[in-house]
């Protein structure tokens, strides 16, 4: 029995300092970044958000949040704009712009575009990538020592996200993402 609580001790602090220390060599974008942080292989996404003390829970098999379920509740507003194929998040007079089109955009002075490997388009849902949102909104994020990712953090603060945990599941296959807001 003491041998397999230090097996799993010393396991237990490898992948919490390894993937640290992987998600601070990788030199690419925040979406790849997001992925070694929290291990790139699982591909389902438990995520629970928390809101003047009330949580609500949801899980996908899927790798990738639908926008309604992460802001609706949250923020302003979400809408879908047809004819350009954006998904928008309003918040604070500001504008969180998801392009699907496939083509590119110019933002206006009031809106932030994310990056197209953030989002998808899936069952006529936008969706953005779990990884992504936990890691630029990580509780513990000053740890990375990554510039682009406390950039994004700064753009982003509108959104009213206070901070995230997440979690890679081993034995479930599931990204543990608790999302915390602010209170208004």
């Amino acid at each position: 029995m003491r041998k397999v609580v230090m097996v799993l001790l010393s396991f237990s602090l490898f992948f919490v300092f390894g993937v640290s220390i992987q998600a601070v060599g990788v030199s690419d974008s925040i979406a790849k970044k997001a992925d070694h942080a929290y291990n790139s292989n699982l591909k389902n996404t438990a995520l629970t958000i928390s809101y003047k003390q009330k949580g609500k829970q949801f899980d996908y098999k899927s790798r990738y949040i639908p926008l309604k379920d992460l802001f609706s509740s949250y923020v302003d507003s979400v809408s879908w704009d047809a004819k350009k194929k954006v998904a928008l998040v309003e918040n604070q007079g500001k504008v969180f712009v998801l392009n699907v089109s496939g083509k590119e955009i110019t933002p206006s002075s009031n809106q932030i575009v994310a990056p197209i490997e953030w989002t998808r388009i899936s069952k006529g849902s936008v969706e953005i990538k779990a990884s992504v949102i936990a890691y630029v909104f990580d509780r513990y994020g000053d740890s990375y020592k990554d510039k682009e990712r406390e950039a994004w953090r700064e753009k982003l603060n509108f959104l009213g996200i206070k901070e995230t945990d997440g979690l890679p599941g081993i034995r479930d296959g599931y990204l543990h993402v608790s999302l915390a807001y602010n209170d208004k």
